[in-house]
């Protein structure tokens, strides 16, 4: 072999190894790039992540919020209802006692009527003596808002051209 074959072929070896050098070198490169790019995707997915879940967060807090304030608004209700349900007692309890006095009252008239047959006590009584079953203050529940009628001798008797009998 000759001189300039020999340099020939280093010239031809030293190219060839550039070559593989610049093949290696982009090869290095696209892969450095497309780990950057996979990087900048991971990246992107986390932030878009993250987005989400901070928006899961505030739909939390303010169904959390809705929760607490119904919460506070049954508690105001319930409280309302106890207010209520106390001052119905009140009224019911004031009720009952307008109630005894009206029965009282209406006992010591009939006790003084000398048209209406009582017991010492006012209360009234049939033709043989027993109490008579008092149906005062059932206004409003279906009652009539006087004692049985045979009592009062109103409604047992009906008048016709001027006299009174018995029905």
């Amino acid at each position: 072999m000759t001189t300039s074959t020999i340099i020939w072929i280093i010239v031809a070896v030293i190219v060839v190894i550039a070559v593989i050098a610049l093949v290696m070198s982009r090869s290095r490169g696209r892969h450095v790039e497309a780990k950057r790019d996979k990087a900048a995707e991971i990246r992107q997915e986390a932030a878009e992540h993250d987005q989400r879940l901070r928006e899961r967060e505030v739909s939390a807090t303010e169904a959390k919020a809705r929760s607490e304030l119904a919460r506070a608004e049954a508690e105001k209700r319930r409280l309302e209802a106890e207010r209520l349900e106390a001052e119905a007692r009140e009224h019911s309890g004031d009720a009952e006692a307008v109630r005894r006095e009206r029965d009282e009252r209406m006992r010591q008239a009939d006790l003084h009527d000398p048209d209406v047959r009582t017991d010492k006590e006012g209360y009234r009584v049939d033709e043989d003596g027993n109490r008579l079953e008092e149906t005062r203050g059932t206004e409003g529940l279906g009652g009539e808002n006087h004692l049985n009628d045979r009592a009062y001798g109103t409604g047992a008797h009906e008048e016709t051209g001027g006299t009174t009998r018995d029905r």
